[in-house]
């Protein structure tokens, strides 16, 4: 892991004054910034930073950050939230409060601090987009039409429900044998100066799969085959999401379709798989799932043609 540049604090050695008790004075600014060095061998970098970023800009110099902890409330972490959404999303909120329950967590169990309790903010849900079939149709026959890489990579998302990052990391050595290896994928990195693009591990355990291609597709991967990233730019290097996701928007407008979004490939593959009877724990396990409640929940979609076939199976009970 690369170096760690974060500011230690030791609460131990903090407010050692014999007229006042140990840890009186620990502002929650300092804990956050002991408990990210106490879990910087256990996360990846990108995770380490994306944290320490979240503390500089939303805690260090926010008021709730000034307030010892043994005297911090839930109200205080409540209100702390209530302002952060005034220019914050939900999710976004949400993952700085996950953050500073773990340092409430890391607190209580090295400290002894007893943990608040404060509520997390509601996410508003967003509508997962997925291509109709004559939808889908449309799409396919114009990624057919003088098919290039970056046609043929489109082609590769819908068919097998590989998330974007994952899509620009690949090397063509991650196709062999009519399988898809998927071990690596972009990430984006907000620091102080901006955000930096990185390829990294895949974020979990389950996310690094073997995903075995539809034989369609096998005729289309030797006919592209290179060597160095599947899709590069001219001087090599790997074509970056943003780029790919421009592309794509282009391939949409000229099919004549609805504004969509990349991801939409990755709802829409979940849809045709369930809906052509795949068992779901395959599946999950193609998605690269931790397991199959998130596939269910998060990205199967019924369509109304699906609804209307299981609804005609039902009969009156006196044909039962």
């Amino acid at each position: 892991m690369s170096e760690k540049n974060a500011v230690i604090y030791n609460l131990q050695g903090v407010s050692q004054a014999e007229d006042e008790p140990p840890l009186s004075t620990v502002t929650l600014s300092k804990l956050m910034w002991e408990w990210l060095y106490s879990v910087s061998l256990t996360v990846k970098n990108s995770t380490y930073r994306k944290y320490e970023c979240l503390i500089r800009n939303h805690i260090l110099f926010s008021t709730v950050g000034d307030i010892p902890v043994r005297s911090l409330a839930g109200k205080d972490i409540n209100s702390f939230a209530s302002e952060l959404l005034s220019s914050l999303c939900g999710k976004s909120v949400n993952d700085i409060l996950v953050m500073i329950s773990s340092a409430l967590s890391y607190a209580e169990e090295t400290y002894g601090i007893p943990k608040i309790r404060f509520h997390y903010v509601r996410e508003a849900e967003k509508e997962m987009r997925v291509l109709s079939v004559a939808e889908q149709k449309k799409l396919e026959a114009f990624l057919l039409t003088d098919t290039d890489v970056y046609k043929f990579g489109v082609l590769l998302a819908l068919y097998t429900g590989i998330r974007l990052g994952e899509l620009c990391a690949l090397h063509w050595e991650d196709l062999k044998n009519g399988e898809l290896i998927v071990s690596k994928t972009f990430h984006r990195i907000k620091d102080d100066k901006g955000t930096i693009l990185e390829v990294t591990s895949p974020k979990t355990k389950s996310s690094y799969r073997t995903i075995p291609l539809p034989e369609f597709l096998i005729p289309l991967t030797e006919k592209f085959r290179s060597s160095g990233p599947l899709m590069k730019t001219k001087g090599g290097k790997p074509v970056e999401p943003r780029v790919m996701q421009y592309k794509f928007e282009k391939y949409i407008a000229k099919c004549g379709l609805p504004k969509t979004n990349f991801h939409a490939l990755r709802h829409t593959f979940a849809t045709r798989c369930v809906e052509a009877g795949f068992d779901i724990k395959s599946l999950s396990e193609i998605l690269g799932h931790r397991d199959v409640k998130t596939t269910l929940n998060r990205y199967v979609h019924s369509s109304i043609e699906q609804k209307r076939r299981n609804m005609a199976l039902l009969r009156p009970a006196s044909c039962l």
